[in-house]
């Protein structure tokens, strides 16, 4: 028996970031899993191997001709396809591989997993005519007993976290628990992919900046409760972790083995249990393990102080993003419901300015309790902090992702259409957030000009901060030497 696990095509619209070219960890820890208990795996990955750049109107789709993904079908003859899922606004490749896997034999039972099907499995299957299952939750295990099914040693209603169809209807399994024991999980299954795609200098996206990089993630869980994060429906609210011993191993095993130079932590939480992080940086330290790291999904700022940060930066960290979300304490606090000091943010901007670290923020206008005002006091924030301790601005409009308390509330005050497509969500997601959202107090087109002012200003920010400092590391899109020669340009 053989499971093929594909990590599909990706379209992009304008206004959006180049694809960061993210190693699919997901399907490489359910390659391990299943490899692990005996059965023969391979992943496709359409994303990154012969990824020509297509142009369709005004999107753009980054990935391997679907003439090619079928021929891969064809050759490679698989039992089992695993569709990877991981956004709402790309979930339309999932379908069209999972259509594509039985144009080629309809016998090939077809998988499809992600935070949008968990949030939705019934929904889901019942657009999704050519996909067999969902899997909801982690996929790892679920994969497993998927495969066990097939080959006669399970039955489907006795498997947990699965949405399938029986006698015409879709059947939704109970939640499986959470895996709890994260050092039970083999690395991720490295030699399924081209890793040198990833590690090249040459690869698509902004990353491209580091030299031989990839993305780790040693962490599952939020136990917070932001009104517009759908990662708890997803990963649950309790926080799991790789142990400190395991995280080192892992980083050593990349370095040794495949020259790594840098890593992308991509935890939600990073630095939530304090004495596990400090024990990484440790660590790092002690072992004199030579890497760079960064943590593009950004940590919460009031885990910081000067010591940590000192630590963090000697084991390797090159830049530290932080999510403050709103400029408006009492938006941050009754709106969205993050209990996060912006004196702190401040506090913890500054010293890092003061020890060479860089930083950048995440900011988020256009939430329903929002007046224009408040979100001009978001915009005045993050252009302080980037004029006094020179954090880069990363400003986006709310998006209500399906499932949050954010789209409830706006699904049931009529502020977002009653037709929002699944590419409703790719424009918002990708074009630096394209405002989906209207209440009494702002319109979509009053979020979206309140931002685009707000970039312009911080361009100039960015350019003023460039020729003061010309000799500096450059950290934002902006900050790219072409970028900032074109601006000038415009400003001619």
């Amino acid at each position: 028996m053989k499971v093929l696990l594909i990590n599909p095509p990706q379209t992009f619209y304008p206004g959006s970031d180049l694809p960061a070219g993210n190693l699919p960890l997901g399907l490489m820890y359910i390659a391990a899993v299943l490899e692990k208990s005996g059965y023969k795996t391979e992943i496709l990955d359409a994303f990154m191997t012969d990824a020509p750049f297509k142009k369709e109107g005004k999107t753009t789709t980054v990935g391997m001709p679907i003439d090619l993904i079928k021929l891969q079908i064809q050759e490679r003859k698989p039992d089992i396809v695993g569709v990877a899922g991981p956004f709402t606004c790309q979930i339309e490749h999932a379908l069209k591989i999972s259509s594509l896997a039985k144009s080629v034999d309809s016998s090939i039972l077809t998988v499809v997993g992600g935070p949008h099907v968990t949030v939705m499995p019934k929904e889901f299957l019942e657009v999704a005519k050519d996909v067999d299952i969902a899997v909801t939750g982690e996929g790892e295990y679920g994969m497993l007993d998927i495969a066990q099914y097939f080959e006669g040693k399970k039955k489907l209603p006795d498997i947990l976290g699965i949405a399938y169809r029986k006698n015409g209807e879709v059947a939704v399994n109970s939640h499986r628990p959470f895996i709890t024991n994260m050092d039970e999980l083999p690395y991720p299954a490295y030699d399924h992919v081209n890793i040198e795609k990833y590690l090249s200098p040459n690869k698509i996206g902004y990353r491209s900046f580091r030299n031989r990089a990839i993305s780790m993630i040693t962490s599952r869980g939020c136990p917070f409760n932001c009104c517009f994060c759908s990662v708890h429906l997803h990963m649950g609210r309790g926080f799991r972790a790789n142990s400190a011993n395991y995280v080192l191993n892992h980083i050593q095993y990349v370095v040794e083995k495949f020259n790594v130079k840098n890593i992308f932590f991509e935890d939600d939480n990073l630095t939530f249990d304090l004495e596990r992080f400090e024990k990484i940086c440790d660590g790092l330290i002690e072992k004199k393990i030579k890497i760079g790291w960064e943590t593009p999904n950004g940590v919460r700022a009031d885990c910081l102080n000067l010591n940590l940060l000192k630590k963090m930066k000697k084991s390797g960290c090159q830049s530290v993003f932080f999510g403050v979300e709103s400029g408006d304490q009492q938006i941050l606090s009754n709106v969205i419901c993050k209990s996060l000091d912006l004196n702190r943010v401040v506090e913890v901007a500054k010293i890092c300015k003061d020890i060479g670290l860089k930083t950048g923020g995440f900011y988020i206008i256009g939430f329903p309790g929002e007046k224009k005002e408040n979100m001009q006091k978001t915009v005045d924030f993050a252009l302080k902090l980037k004029r006094d301790y020179d954090v880069g601005m990363h400003l986006f409009a709310a998006t209500p992702s399906y499932g949050t308390k954010l789209y409830e509330e706006c699904k049931s005050k009529g502020y977002i259409k009653e037709d929002l497509s699944w590419n409703s969500f790719a424009e918002a997601r990708q074009a630096k957030g394209v405002p989906l959202i209207s209440t009494e107090d702002f319109t979509a087109e009053e979020v979206k000009e309140i931002a685009a002012k707000a970039l312009e200003k911080y361009k100039k920010l960015s350019l003023l901060n460039h020729i003061k400092n010309p000799g500096k590391t450059l950290k934002t899109a902006f900050d790219q030497p072409q970028l900032i020669l074109k601006y000038i340009k415009n400003l001619r």
